[in-house]
């Protein structure tokens, strides 16, 4: 139940389930799941979801890690992601923090080549614009790359509205819980050259296509919040 304190607007996510209201210290929890089920491990696509099958057949769980819940998503040879409608505007919950757990990096994965281009791990926040979102809303991804240096930024080899950012690399913290902070509405000012819309959507994603191998990844909760929350925020130089 939204506090009685709380702004009038709900945020409406894809499922029929609720963003919840922001709570006394100024976060909106995007939950992994909206509910959790009465048995974990669970195959399939959390509530509250979406499922985008790029290459192959998804294979996803919900499963309780390390007193969390988490989703856990596997690639062999495949690409997909989960996506929901999350509405943020940014100019109120500029900070968005999340944890991830890689446990296999697809080999040789390299953000800079178009060949190699997979990773484990990847949260993108997507900026809808129409009447065609689907080629013209501008995107920026975090992601967790087998090779690219962290703070590397790019431009998506296959999209001229996508932006990367390589908050993690390599396999010094493989099977570890690890937490970022990004100030995403500085982010966009940076990579797009103007103030942020408002936040349309959010997205997970694993892809081991390109290089023909496997990754696994464990994902948690999403947060947007009006201050930092002291996560990792990682630096990022001129674009590439």
């Amino acid at each position: 139940m939204a506090p009685a304190t709380a702004p009038a607007q709900v945020l409406t996510a894809v499922g029929g389930g609720t963003v919840p209201y922001p709570d006394a210290a100024g976060r909106l929890r995007v939950r992994i799941a909206d509910h959790e089920p009465a048995r974990v491990p669970a195959e399939g696509v959390p509530q509250g979801w979406m499922l985008k099958e790029f290459t192959g057949h998804a294979v996803i769980e919900l499963v309780r890690a390390d007193g969390r819940l988490a989703a856990r998503l596997r690639s062999e040879r495949t690409s997909f992601a989960l996506y929901r409608d999350v509405v943020v505007e940014l100019r109120e919950f500029p900070y968005l923090s999340w944890s991830w757990k890689v446990l296999k990096l697809p080999a040789g994965g390299d953000v800079r080549e178009a060949a190699r281009d997979d990773q484990a791990a990847q949260v993108y926040v997507i900026f809808p614009r129409w009447p065609s979102p689907r080629t013209t809303s501008e995107v920026i991804g975090y992601v967790w790359d087998s090779r690219a240096p962290v703070g590397t930024r790019i431009k998506s080899l296959r999209a001229d509205n996508v932006r990367i950012v390589v908050v993690e690399s390599g396999g010094g913290r493989l099977n570890e819980w690890r937490a970022y902070e990004r100030n995403v509405a500085a982010d966009y000012a940076a990579l797009f050259g103007r103030q942020p819309p408002r936040v349309g959507k959010l997205a997970v994603m694993i892809d081991s296509n390109d290089t023909r191998g496997e990754a696994e990844a464990l994902f948690g909760d999403l947060i947007f919040a009006r201050t930092p929350q002291g996560r990792t925020e990682i630096p990022t130089p001129v674009l590439r």
